[in-house]
């Protein structure tokens, strides 16, 4: 057939062999062109609709296992006594949250089905975070949000196209899934081991704020406990309240002196005639001296006329023509008094003389230091146990000094070691594999990684010291007490060995975490450190707490300095710094500061007025340290 091209306005062709025009061939092209346009644009759009509906349920079960992820940590802090398996009570509530936002974004989750539980764990041999599903405890999601159904109008029926009738594909399957996991820690505690971490177990200076320590009979209660703890040690006669000192003669036998300070009693043995007992002579702190006739075996004498009222330093007692002195600031005679004079001193550093001094003071002429705390709580001038642990825990408490004071509990630092053991606890039931690293500051600052004195346990950490050895950790902390190794409070040097910590042995994919903890402010550094600033240092913008402009924390001290810039560093190299002030003495300001810096929290504790409430709130703030885990992390790909 040979087809003829008309040179017309109207196009046709002939048909050479029937001489007939042909019309409508362009309607056919043009149906087939219209079909195939169709067709495409039935399907892009049912691929947009696809696509955004995968987008949709993609961005629902990211949010479904974030939510599910934070839930299980939540649950297991809340779970009650009541609750007997708390993995499976965590589990479900974490199910249920996930079912719960899934369906806010229109999205169907079938809990039995489509979430699922594993563990994430550090594997030593291949340096990695890895996952194992269906192992517990829990500390990551997976949640599936499916279409597949065959039954269009169940929830998770498959998608039916728009176009079914042009492209041929009535539905299709959509199936998108989110994994979600709670970050490990790797957690180092920053601990003050200063003195004043006893302060609680002493009487106060004059020079520190009395109002700031819990009442007389409570802190006489701590001591107590610590006479307890210590086996109820008695040396010489004293009991345990403070007493008067009675003072026998040489020989024993013939007079008994007790000093009451502005008196002195007399007894006299064997008293018969006037020639016993005939004569006293008093010495006065003003330096007058008086003489005194005794008519009884047992007498009181005191200062009368210009020495009433006067301090007695010395009694002079003439029996059988003979004078004796009973020198009150003759060290020897006070220990024969107390029946110390041949007692060794029972711990290495300390003396019965000191002791002496403290209660008394050191000379006739002169007011020591050592005086104020005993008398402010009346106790001046007398002896006993009681004044005995107070010396020990105020002059004598580092473990060099007396090693025997980690049995016993003294306070607030009994009640950081409990919190600390808790934190262990707590850690170690929550299985998400955080680690854990413990450094000590006071007048320095160290890691501690092992514990080899005679007559202790033996840990060795030091090759991984920040560890999941928890009873390792237990083990150092229950065997250090306050002033363990200085008695100042190098601060930025607990920060400084916790950054190196961090530095040398934190893990990849583990969330760097430090808990500085103090009771008091940092008054040292260390020698030849610089506490000078960097130079883009901004106070107003780094502390802008309210958001006014005006920055919150500014300190001339060169030891706060010093802190601010060690947490500044650590800040930079990723690591959040979590805080924690216990008692009046805490520098709050400093506290905040540096958790504000690091964008940690700050938890004060400031103490109750029994030591049963500051243990309380101690341990409920290492509690809530231990539980505030951080954000659930989506996994870019399955582990």
């Amino acid at each position: 057939m040979t087809r003829i091209k008309l040179p017309s306005p109207k196009q046709f062709w002939i048909d050479e062999d029937t001489g007939q025009r042909r019309r409508g061939a362009f309607m056919v092209l043009a149906l087939f062109c219209l079909v195939a346009c169709t067709t495409f644009v039935a399907f892009s759009v049912d691929v947009g609709m696809i696509s955004l509906t995968q987008t949709r349920m993609q961005n629902s079960v990211d949010a479904a296992a974030l939510a599910a992820a934070m839930e299980i940590t939540f649950a297991v802090e809340n779970a009650g006594p009541e609750v007997e398996d708390v993995i499976a009570y965590a589990q479900a509530a974490a199910a249920a949250e996930a079912v719960e936002v899934a369906g806010l974004n229109g999205v169907y989750v079938d809990p039995s089905a489509d979430v699922e539980f594993g563990h994430r764990a550090f594997n030593e041999s291949s340096g990695e975070f890895e996952i194992t599903w269906g192992a517990s405890p829990s500390n990551v999601v997976k949640v599936v949000a499916r279409r597949d159904n065959d039954d269009l109008s169940a929830p998770d029926g498959k998608l039916p196209t728009l176009f079914a009738g042009v492209n041929g594909t009535a539905s299709v399957e959509i199936v998108v899934q989110a994994v979600a996991y709670v970050e490990a820690r790797d957690i180092v505690t920053v601990l003050d081991f200063s003195r004043s971490m006893n302060f609680d177990s002493y009487f106060a200076e004059e020079y520190e704020d009395p109002n700031s320590q819990m009442s007389q009979t409570e802190i006489e209660s701590n001591m107590y406990k610590i006479w307890e703890d210590l086996g109820f040690p008695t040396y010489g006669n004293m009991g345990w309240t403070p007493d008067w000192v009675t003072i026998p003669s040489v020989d024993n036998s013939e007079v008994d002196v007790t000093w009451r300070t502005s008196e002195v009693d007399f007894v006299a043995h064997d008293y018969d005639d006037s020639t016993d007992f005939a004569e006293v002579y008093l010495e006065y702190s003003n330096g007058n001296g008086q003489y005194f006739y005794p008519d009884n075996a047992t007498e009181t004498f005191s200062g009368t006329g210009s020495n009433d009222g006067s301090r007695v330093v010395s009694a002079w007692v003439k029996d059988d023509g003979i004078w004796e002195e009973f020198d009150f600031y003759d060290n020897d005679t006070i220990k024969r008094g107390l029946d110390l004079d041949n007692l060794a001193y029972p711990y290495p550093v300390g003396s019965w003389d000191r002791f002496i001094n403290m209660c008394r003071e050191h000379s006739s002429s002169a007011t020591s230091f050592y005086q104020s705390e005993i008398y402010h709580k009346g106790y001046r001038r007398k002896f006993g146990m009681l004044s005995f642990i107070h010396y020990i825990m105020r002059f004598e408490s580092g473990h060099w000094e007396t090693p025997d004071l980690y049995l016993t509990r003294h306070y607030p630092f009994t009640s950081v070691k409990e919190g600390e053991k808790l934190f262990c606890d707590f850690l170690e039931n929550l299985s998400f594999d955080d680690r854990l690293g413990l450094v000590s500051y006071d007048t320095s600052h160290r890691v501690e990684d092992t514990l080899s004195e005679s007559g202790m346990p033996s840990v060795d950490i030091s090759s991984n010291p920040v560890t999941s050895n928890y009873d390792a950790i237990r083990t150092m902390i229950e065997y250090k007490q306050a002033a363990h190794y200085g008695y100042a409070t190098n601060m930025g040097g607990g920060l400084k060995d916790a950054k190196w910590l961090l530095d040398n042995y934190r893990r990849q994919g583990a969330r760097p975490t430090i808990l500085l903890m103090t009771d008091g402010n940092t008054n040292t550094m260390d020698e030849g450190e610089s506490s000078e600033l960097p130079g883009d240092w901004n106070w107003d913008s780094m502390f802008d707490f309210d958001g006014d402009s005006v920055g919150a924390c500014y300190t001339e001290s060169s030891r706060e300095r010093y802190a601010l810039k060690m947490a500044k560093e650590a800040v930079d190299a990723g690591y959040t710094i979590h805080t924690m002030s216990v008692g009046a003495d805490a520098d709050r300001d400093l506290m905040e500061a540096i958790a504000w810096l690091s964008e940690g929290i700050w938890i004060d504790v400031p103490g109750g007025a029994t030591v049963e409430s500051m243990q309380t709130e101690i341990e409920e703030a290492f509690r809530r340290i231990a539980a505030f885990v951080p954000p659930a992390q989506l996994l870019n790909s399955e582990e």
